[in-house]
């Protein structure tokens, strides 16, 4: 399982040793040496002898970078599937809406292609939206 990892602790003007970015950043530091091997890390090398050091400025680039690929964003019309992992529409005549407590509502939908039920957590004065995104394109039968 993959995490986010908070990039804005690297401080853009200091240097870091392999050991020292991995415990600013909880991780492993032969998850650091992966990094610079197949995930392009390498180019924040500021030498490639030991102790390997990291600019700061060029390792935050790097990690802020590869959060960013892995956004997937939704159109208003879409719900993220997570077996699908991409953002999906939802079949037709299958929106609801279930009430979660006094403030929110959750817009329920199936996936078209793999069927899961895909959820959009949202607020009651969301209600007319969600209806107009969502509903509109599901009852089209």
């Amino acid at each position: 399982m993959q995490r986010k990892h908070d990039y804005r602790l690297i401080k853009s003007h200091r240097p870091y040793t392999v050991e020292s970015l991995g415990k600013l950043l909880d991780v492993h530091p032969a998850t650091i040496r992966a990094w610079i091997k197949k995930a392009g890390l390498s180019c924040a090398m500021v030498s490639d002898s030991r102790p390997i050091i990291l600019n700061g400025a060029k390792a935050k680039t790097w990690m802020k970078a590869r959060q960013e690929a892995k956004k997937r964003p939704c159109a208003p019309d879409e719900m993220y599937c997570v077996k699908c992992k991409e953002p999906r529409q939802i079949a037709k005549g299958s929106f609801r809406i279930k009430p979660s407590n006094s403030r929110k509502v959750i817009a329920l939908g199936e996936c078209v292609i793999c069927g899961l039920t895909l959820r959009n957590f949202n607020t009651r004065s969301n209600l007319a939206n969600l209806k107009a995104q969502y509903a509109s394109k599901a009852s089209n039968d």
